[in-house]
């Protein structure tokens, strides 16, 4: 159960523990079935509403460079593989610069390439082990890329007006964002809901302030989509869905590893079910609880999806 004797004054975002992030991400993905979800849409519609469109805009504009990829937060390399090789059927030398702060996953990334070094031939691969900000600081100023993913790394690299105007200002005339983000539902909508389950303190340096605290939510597309009509950023929309089956999450005696480790995820906090209290615990399970689609199960018992849309947009300069 969750602890009554709750000392922890704010739960950890999931973010700060790059192990355990890790980990529990890989568990989520396994869950829903995550990369048969995107390599889906990635065959049915990234031809189409990128790979063709960069084709058509850059075909005299290239000459003898690489269409130049930045991948934000690219995790363990999985989608941006398969994005990659999308565009190499029509591009044949890219330069692909990878920002990933977490050492962990980013060694898994490179492990991969080098695996799959003879699939890859004319991709050059430039890693950047740090957040995007440490990369915004370092970078040459003027640099610019003709194709940039953030997939479900938004969450995590900043302000996001200031976030996605340096993505933009980063872009090349005719060149795309891809941006894939968590809607206002599930698992956005728990996090908008209750901001105080995941909270970074920030001690300041000059020890005599009091100390500051920064509450933790996640940015959804509707704050992205905000950010692109104030700017007036041409995108097109398109959608899929997470559902992940929490029916196992309403029992605490009889809870997994695995099944804490999709807790975890869902609230974007490290060892949600230890970390708060008695209260906290049960109001966020029963908002999980009243935002899940019911079925029947093989059993004839209730089970418990949780679902959570996510937007991906294709942003156009």
């Amino acid at each position: 159960m969750a602890t009554t004797n709750f000392k922890m004054k704010h739960p950890p975002p999931l973010y700060c523990n790059n192990e355990h992030f890790s980990m529990a991400l890989n568990t989520y993905y396994q869950h829903i079935g995550y990369p048969e979800i995107l390599a889906k849409w990635t065959e049915e519609e990234f031809d189409s509403s990128v790979v063709n469109v960069l084709s058509k805009r850059l075909d005299d504009k290239l000459d003898d460079q690489p269409l130049r990829v930045l991948g934000v937060g690219s995790s363990e390399g999985n989608q941006e593989t398969l994005l990659l090789s999308k565009l190499k059927t029509k591009f044949s030398r890219i330069s692909a610069t990878v920002i990933e702060p977490n050492t962990k996953q980013l060694s898994v990334y490179q492990d991969m390439v080098h695996q799959k070094s003879s699939d890859i031939t004319g991709i050059e691969y430039k890693w950047h082990n740090q957040t995007f900000q440490e990369f915004v600081t370092s970078i040459e100023t003027g640099h610019k890329y003709h194709f940039i993913t953030i997939v479900h790394a938004i969450y995590f690299v900043g302000e996001v007006e200031e976030t996605v105007r340096k993505l933009y200002e980063f872009l090349e005339p005719g060149g795309i964002i891809f941006l894939v983000a968590l809607t206002d539902s599930g698992a956005g909508l728990l996090s908008k809901t209750f901001p105080h389950i995941a909270v970074e303190e920030q001690t300041p340096t000059n020890t005599t302030e009091p100390q500051k605290i920064k509450t933790n939510y996640l940015i959804t597309s509707t704050d992205v989509k905000s950010v692109l009509s104030k700017y007036q950023m041409a995108y097109t929309q398109s959608s899929y869905t997470e559902s992940a089956d929490v029916t196992p999450c309403f029992n605490q005696v009889k809870m997994t590893p695995e099944t804490k480790l999709l807790l975890d995820v869902i609230t974007v906090t490290v060892k949600f079910q230890e970390s708060v209290s008695d209260e906290i615990f049960n109001q966020v399970m029963d908002f999980i609880k009243r935002n899940s689609r019911v079925k029947k199960g093989d059993q004839g018992d209730d089970k418990y999806y949780f679902d959570s849309k996510c937007d991906i947009l294709v942003i156009s300069k």
